[in-house]
C-alpha cells in the first residue's frame, strides 16, 4: 500500500479490474435481498409505513396501524415507495435503497482512497465497508440507517476535502448530504459533521476554517432548502403534534432516557462496536502502540475525531441501539483501511482466524440449538419449540468448497494477490454464505410464521388487531392495517400462549395464531 502521505491522482487511468470488482460489489450486496421475510419491528414498521403512503397516495405524511407515525422523516418513506411502485410491495423493493445506499456510500469511499492512497487501497476500503457486520447488515434491511450512513459517508468525504483546502464546493455538497439527512433521519445528520468539524478546528487551533463553514451563507440556504419544505409542512399539517412527537419524543427523549427498552450501560459500544465491524475489528491490532501516527497524520485525525465523536455521543444517550455505532464508519472503516499498510503477517492471519471463528459461530450456533435444543437460551425458548426449518450445512459446505478452490486458482495463477487481498476474497465468502443461507434461515425461524399468517388472511374482510406483541410485517403481508391497541378487532394475532380460553383459532403456524374471541363465521 502506498504510504500515508501519498497522493495519488484521480486521472490516472482506472485498472482492468476496477469496474467489475464495483458491479461485483453491487451483485454482493443484491444477492438474496428479497427472499428473507420482513424482521419486525423496524422492518415492518418502515415497510408498513410506505405501504400505507402508497395505498392512501399521501406522499406528506405516513401512518402505521391508522395512527400518525412521527418516528422518522419523511425522506426513506420517498425512497422505499419510489422502488415499491417499480418493484411492488416486496421485500426486495423495501429493501434495495438500503443495498443500493450502502454500495454508494462504497464506491464514493473508494473513489476518495484512491486519491489518498491509490486505486487498489481505494478498492480494499469498499470492501471493508460492504463485508463489516454492521454495514452488511444495514444493507440488508428496510430503515432508514443505511441510507443515512451514505448520506454521513458523503458528509465526511467533504467535510475531510474543505478542512485542509478549505473548498468551498466541498462545503456546499456538505450542505446538500446534511440537508438529505435531515429529511431522512433528522438533527443526527447535522449535529456529527458539525461537531467533527468543530472538535477538528479546537484541536488544531484552525478556527478561521470553522469559523468560514458555519458563516456560509450558500451553505446553509443549500441544507435549507432540501429539509425545509417537508419540515415546514409537517408543522403546518399537523402542529404541535409533530413537535411533540418528531422532535421531543423521538429525538431529545431518545437521547435523555431508553425508549421502548432499548438501554444500556455507558460502555455497551465498547462491547458492540467490534462486533459491528467484524471481521475486520483485529486490523486496528495494527495500530497498538501508534497513536502518535494516527493522531500525527491528518486525515486519519479526522477520522479518529468522527469515530470517537460518535461512539462517545451515543454512549451517553438513554436509548442504545447498535446500528447508532454504523454512523461512525466513515471514521472507522478509514482507520482499518489505513491499518492495512502497517499490516503485517500475524495480523492477517489474526483477521483469518477470527473471520473463521465469526463464521462458525454464526452458522454453528443455530446448528448446534436444533442439535441440541435444551441448550437453547431461555429468551429464545417460545421461538425453537415449535420447530426449525433444517439449516441446509450441504448448501454452506458446498459454497465454501467452490468459493475457496476459486480462491485458491487466484492464487496460484496471479501470484501479486497479497494478503489483503486474500482477507478481502475470504470476507466476500463469509457475506455470501450469510445472504444465501444463515439469514434466510434466521428470518423464516423468526418471521416465516407472521408471514405465513399475513398471506393466508390476505382476502379475508375482518379487521385484525393484536395481542402480546408488535408484528406490523403481519399487515404488509395482508396489505391492511392492524387496527390501534385497543381498538375492538373481529379477529387477533397473537402467540398461542395469549389465546383465551374458548377462543375459536382460524390460522396457526408455529406458535402464532389468528384467533376470534367469539364463535362467528368463517372470515
Amino acid at each position: 500500500m502506498p504510504h500515508l502521505d501519498s497522493t495519488p491522482s484521480l486521472t490516472a487511468k482506472p485498472p482492468i479490474w476496477a469496474i467489475p470488482l464495483a458491479l461485483g460489489l453491487l451483485v454482493f450486496l443484491l444477492m438474496g435481498l428479497g427472499q428473507p421475510p420482513l424482521f419486525d419491528v423496524d422492518e415492518g414498521a418502515f415497510s408498513e409505513a410506505t405501504r400505507g403512503l402508497l395505498s392512501s397516495g399521501d406522499w406528506g405524511h405516513t401512518t402505521l396501524n391508522g395512527l400518525d407515525r412521527f418516528d422518522k422523516p419523511i425522506g426513506v418513506y420517498w425512497l422505499q415507495a419510489l422502488s415499491g411502485v417499480l418493484l411492488g410491495p416486496t421485500e426486495l423493493a423495501m429493501r434495495l435503497p438500503s443495498a443500493l445506499a450502502t454500495w454508494l456510500s462504497a464506491l464514493a469511499l473508494w473513489r476518495f482512497v484512491t486519491g489518498q492512497w491509490g486505486v487498489r487501497t481505494g478498492a480494499w476500503a469498499a470492501i471493508i465497508h460492504v463485508t463489516s457486520f454492521g454495514s452488511w447488515a444495514m444493507a440488508h434491511a428496510a430503515t432508514a440507517d443505511a441510507v443515512l450512513g451514505m448520506l454521513l459517508m458523503l458528509s465526511a468525504i467533504d467535510l475531510w476535502r474543505y478542512l485542509p483546502t478549505e473548498d468551498m464546493k466541498a462545503l456546499r455538497r456538505l450542505a446538500l448530504w446534511v440537508g438529505a439527512g435531515l429529511l431522512v433521519k433528522g438533527p443526527v445528520a447535522l449535529l456529527i459533521p458539525a461537531a467533527s468539524l468543530i472538535i477538528h478546528c479546537l484541536v488544531s487551533g484552525q478556527w478561521a476554517v470553522c469559523r468560514k463553514a458555519l458563516l456560509d451563507v450558500r451553505a446553509w440556504l443549500c441544507m435549507l432548502a432540501i429539509a425545509l419544505p417537508w419540515y415546514a409542512y409537517a408543522v403546518w399539517r399537523h402542529g404541535e403534534n409533530f413537535v411533540q412527537g418528531f422532535i421531543l419524543k423521538h429525538n431529545v427523549e431518545r437521547f435523555t432516557a431508553p425508549m421502548e427498552g432499548h438501554g444500556g450501560h455507558w460502555l455497551y459500544f465498547v462491547i458492540v462496536a467490534p462486533i459491528l465491524w467484524m471481521p475486520w475489528t483485529p486490523l486496528l491490532l495494527a495500530w497498538w502502540g501508534r497513536w502518535q501516527a494516527i493522531w500525527g497524520h491528518a486525515l486519519t485525525r479526522q477520522a479518529l475525531i468522527w469515530t470517537v465523536f460518535v461512539l462517545v455521543f451515543f454512549s451517553f444517550s438513554g436509548t442504545k441501539l447498535p446500528h447508532y455505532g454504523i454512523y461512525a464508519a466513515p471514521g472507522v472503516v478509514l482507520l482499518l483501511t489505513a491499518a492495512l499498510g502497517r499490516m503485517r503477517s500475524w495480523h492477517a492471519g489474526l483477521c483469518a482466524v477470527t473471520l473463521l471463528a465469526w463464521q462458525a459461530l454464526l452458522v454453528g450456533l443455530p446448528w448446534f440449538w436444533m442439535t441440541f435444543p435444551e441448550q437453547v437460551p431461555q429468551a429464545l425458548k417460545s421461538i425453537f419449540q415449535h420447530g426449525l426449518d433444517p439449516l441446509p450445512l450441504g448448501s454452506i459446505a458446498t459454497l465454501w468448497g467452490l468459493l475457496a478452490l476459486t480462491l485458491l486458482i487466484c492464487r496460484a495463477r496471479l501470484p501479486r494477490l497479497g494478503l489483503a487481498d486474500t482477507l478481502s476474497a475470504m470476507a466476500l465468502i463469509h457475506g455470501t454464505v450469510l445472504a444465501l443461507v444463515v439469514w434466510p434461515w434466521w428470518a423464516n425461524t423468526l418471521q416465516g410464521p407472521i408471514k405465513a399468517l399475513g398471506l393466508e388472511a390476505r382476502n379475508w374482510p375482518s379487521t385484525v388487531g393484536q395481542i402480546g406483541g408488535n408484528w406490523p410485517s403481519f399487515a404488509f403481508y395482508r396489505q391492511q392495517a392492524l387496527l390501534p391497541k385497543g381498538n375492538p378487532a373481529s379477529l387477533y394475532l397473537a402467540p398461542e400462549s395469549q389465546v383465551q380460553p374458548g377462543a375459536r383459532v382460524w390460522a396457526k403456524d408455529k406458535g402464532m395464531v389468528l384467533f376470534q374471541p367469539e364463535t362467528a363465521t368463517r372470515p
